[in-house]
């Protein structure tokens, strides 16, 4: 044996004997003082919370868009957006803005859950572009009001004034001067057309023109409102007629139809009498009755959106407005699950 070997032989000798002797001491320990307190923690159940993280939330003021009316319904869980809350004043909408419907929307079996989804689809849209009108008619407002004192608006606010009343079919040149251009009476016409379209009449007309987003156009075209269009690389051709003179206008999205509805209701010949209805403070279903140029059923048509109105009760989003905020930020979402039986 060499002498390394018969080193590490001794070593290994002395610490079986400290082994030994340090069991021995802890056994004669136990035996006088009793054994050691070491707690044993209690058994625990398995825990019933399963923490799923989905995918983000789209933030307020972008459009966004969704693979499936699945996952959109499970956005507006996650958003707390509540209809009934909307309805009673308790809760305001989620600045929640769908750029196209799924694909798969129609497929939406059960009525209740898909008449939901649509109402929470369009009601952000509506409350956006009428606030988009608002902020422009207080501008356009203030700028009259100079006028009408005799003062001269800045360079840059009279071109935009003049650009606006162009494009509300007010006037039809930019070229003299302003004050010339806008008379007393275009002035009037300017703010009896800028103005907003009642939520409870605009939810209604884009009900019974998608079919709740039903429609071959609302599906591909983003066509809410099914306006017509004389240019047909503009529109979708209606379905059985492939050779009719008009098509339905097509948008690049929702909000984009939504814009054109209220820019065709505030500007169109065929509506003058809902302007000037509106202008008279005249409620949603009122309006509703003025709008028999709107479709070919004449004022059928009108009865229609007033029975809507009342089946659905929309007269409640009468006063709905968009939240301060887009909605409630979170981890994830919380599914409580029921433990196992035993």
């Amino acid at each position: 044996m060499s002498p390394c070997a018969s080193s590490l032989h001794g070593r290994g000798r002395i610490a079986l004997i400290a082994g030994a002797l340090c069991l021995g001491t802890f056994q004669v320990s136990a035996v006088v003082f009793g054994p050691p307190n070491w707690p044993i923690p209690p058994k625990t159940a398995a825990p019933l919370v399963r923490v799923v993280t989905p995918a983000p939330l789209p933030d307020g003021g972008r459009d966004f868009t969704v693979a499936s009316a699945a996952t959109l319904l499970r956005l507006f869980e996650r958003a707390s957006f509540d209809l009934a809350a909307v309805r009673s004043g308790d809760r305001d909408v989620p600045r929640l803005y769908l750029a196209a419907l799924p694909a798969d929307f129609a497929t939406l079996e059960q009525v209740g859950p898909r008449k939901r989804a649509f109402l929470r689809i369009a009601l952000p849209l509506i409350l956006r572009v009428n606030a988009e009108i608002a902020i422009t008619r207080i501008r356009v407002a203030a700028l009259l009001e100079q006028l009408e004192h005799g003062e001269t608006p800045r360079r840059r606010d009279a071109r935009w004034l003049t650009a606006v009343a162009r494009r509300y079919g007010v006037i039809d040149t930019g070229g003299l001067d302003l004050d010339q251009v806008l008379d007393a009476e275009a002035r009037r016409e300017l703010m009896r057309r800028i103005d907003g379209v009642p939520t409870p009449l605009a939810l209604a007309q884009t009900i019974v023109e998608s079919g709740w987003g039903r429609s071959r156009f609302a599906l591909q075209g983003n066509a809410l409102y099914g306006q017509w269009t004389w240019d047909k690389s503009q529109g979708i051709a209606p379905s059985g007629a492939p050779d009719a003179a008009h098509a339905v206008r097509a948008f690049a999205s929702l909000v984009h139809s939504v814009r054109g509805y209220m820019h065709n209701l505030n500007t169109h010949p065929s509506y003058r009498e809902f302007r000037a209805a509106r202008a008279e403070g005249a409620e949603s279903r009122a309006l509703a009755r003025t709008l028999t140029h709107y479709s070919e059923r004449g004022a059928v048509y009108g009865e229609e959106l007033v029975g809507i109105m009342a089946q659905n009760n929309l007269d409640a989003f009468q006063d709905a407005r968009l939240g301060a905020t887009n909605i409630r930020r979170g981890a994830g979402w919380r599914h409580l699950e029921k433990p196992a039986e035993s």
